[in-house]
């Protein structure tokens, strides 16, 4: 499964400001806990959808679902992570951006599992749940440079300037 909501979130976390990036943060936290926090409520199994492990479907603790901003904060905390490697971006290299996509993407994953498994009272892990979080990984890392490729081209037609020009020694004594 390929979570674009999240990896595009990830992707413009590392492209924007850091008050932009929180605005983003609130509005994918927003949207993933109203598309699949809902669906726990009503039917027990709207995280299934997520780790698609069948082993989830006890999402609720006597009648509580998850918290209902738990995906604003995750999103706030790993595109705080992100902003770390901004300047790298800005000057081209995606490399270490495209790793840290991933790297968040297992982080998001394995704390929504880790937070659902500590509500449950049973923390385990079955090897379905590992596959189903690496494989994500390595979608998300495939998908992170056509989006950044996405985020350059949308920054070019808008007149957005993502190159870095921050402090830099000029030799002519500019």
């Amino acid at each position: 499964t390929l979570f674009l909501p999240a990896v595009f979130f990830f992707c413009a976390s590392v492209a924007s400001p850091f008050a932009m990036m929180l605005v983003l943060a609130f509005i994918t936290g927003f949207v993933w806990d109203a598309r699949y926090l809902q669906g726990a409520v009503e039917g027990m199994g709207g995280m299934e959808d997520v780790f698609g492990t069948g082993l989830d479907t006890e999402l609720a603790v006597s009648g509580q679902a998850l918290p209902f901003g738990l995906s604003i904060a995750l999103f706030g905390v790993f595109g705080t992570l992100m902003q770390g490697i901004r300047p790298l971006f800005k000057r081209g290299r995606l490399e270490l951006p495209v790793l840290m996509v991933g790297v968040a993407t297992f982080s998001w994953l394995l704390s929504q599992y880790l937070i659902i498994t500590f509500l449950r009272g049973s923390l385990q892990f079955p090897a379905g749940v590992w596959t189903k979080m690496i494989t994500d990984t390595l979608l998300a890392m495939l998908a992170a440079p056509l989006i950044f490729l996405l985020l350059y081209s949308l920054a070019r037609l808008s007149s957005y300037e993502i190159k870095y020009e921050g402090l830099r020694y000029r030799f002519d004594g500019r």
